[in-house]
């Protein structure tokens, strides 16, 4: 079969290209660029794929990057919510490109070093599945992608663990064996977001209030976008034990409150996508309202307006504006909807 395998100049794409050439099929691979930081990870793209004896396509889409992720992200801070770039990029740019260079290749399938599963029933029909290591699961991350798209691509690390991958790297004699996980957004230097969002929009860094939640003025913030739900940093050393628990972006308030108060019962899902069809109108399933969290018990109702309603089975702490709510069914992710409230 040939393969387009996307490397990002890191070990867990370099040891998937490696994995599938080395279970015989025509292995090509891409490298996106989408920011002036990824100059050196395209360097190690292109020697991790001479290492292994690969053609390696190198693509700027800084411009089609800039449009279709980073704005949309500035975007989602100006309405005070706090967006999962991630959730979004997967679908509508990465695996969008990545699928569309593949059939100009002429590959039959594509394929990444994200750690998740995809399974066939017996009728051929693809599920997208948890990883074998949960520390390292990314279905959270994929949960958006559409049934189009993970019928076409494979996971080759969703079985390993990550322990398992690097030994694989050092015995291939793969050059980035070693390269250090990055831990943050691509396109965010140093994992600074308050700086980042600044340059982008610094009208909304617009002074206002902190209250508690009868409206007693507390003191000032900084601007909304500094501040996301369950913070702590940032409202005032007189306000020590207190949490960020509501952004009101009319009235340009930061509400804060005690820990308790970032416990809610339930969350509403707006935009959402469904990877398998859903079982009925109300169900029982699982549920994740951010990627570090295990998957919790819920009942999912879906409205006659096309969102849906998480009730938890226990209360769940800083349920946050703009993050994905992720619903799993028997191990399995069924769909996706971004928290609106």
């Amino acid at each position: 079969m040939r393969i387009l395998v996307a490397i990002s100049g890191g070990v867990d794409s370099a040891v998937s290209a490696y994995l599938l050439k080395k279970a015989g099929h025509e292995v090509l691979t891409a490298h996106f660029l989408t920011s002036e930081r990824g100059v050196s990870a395209a360097e190690d793209a292109k020697r991790v794929a001479a290492a292994l004896g690969v053609r390696c396509e190198i693509k700027d889409l800084r411009e089609k990057f800039e449009e279709t992720v980073v704005r949309p992200f500035v975007k989602e801070y100006l309405r005070a919510r706090t967006p999962n770039p991630c959730v979004n990029c997967n679908p509508n740019f990465k695996f969008r490109e990545l699928l569309s260079l593949a059939d100009e290749l002429e590959c039959e399938r594509a394929a990444t070093g994200h750690y998740a599963r995809i399974e066939r029933d017996p009728a051929g029909r693809a599920h997208l599945l948890p990883a074998a290591d949960l520390k390292k699961d990314q279905s959270y991350f994929l949960s958006r992608l559409s049934y189009d798209q993970i019928s076409r691509i494979i996971f080759p690390l969703g079985d390993l663990i990550k322990e398992e991958v690097r030994k694989i790297a050092a015995q291939a004699g793969i050059p980035v064996a070693e390269k250090r996980d990055s831990q943050e957004i691509c396109f965010i230097p140093n994992d600074d977001y308050e700086s980042f969002l600044k340059a982008r929009a610094p009208e909304s860094f617009k002074p206002g209030v902190i209250c508690d939640t009868s409206g007693r003025d507390l003191g000032s913030h900084v601007g909304l976008p500094a501040y996301t739900i369950g913070q702590r940093k940032k409202i005032g050393a007189h306000c020590a034990r207190k949490y960020v628990i509501r952004l009101e972006r009319e009235a340009n308030r930061v509400v804060i409150g005690d820990n308790e108060d970032l416990f809610k019962g339930e969350a509403l899902l707006e935009d959402v996508v469904w990877l398998q069809p859903p079982p009925g109108d109300s169900f029982s399933a699982e549920c994740k309202i951010r990627s570090t969290s295990p998957s919790k018990p819920c009942t999912v109702r879906i409205l006659r307006s096309g969102k849906a309603l998480l009730e938890f089975a226990e209360p769940e702490r800083a349920v946050t504006p703009g993050q994905a709510g992720v619903i799993y069914l028997s191990g399995e992710v069924l769909g996706e909807g971004t928290i609106s409230e």
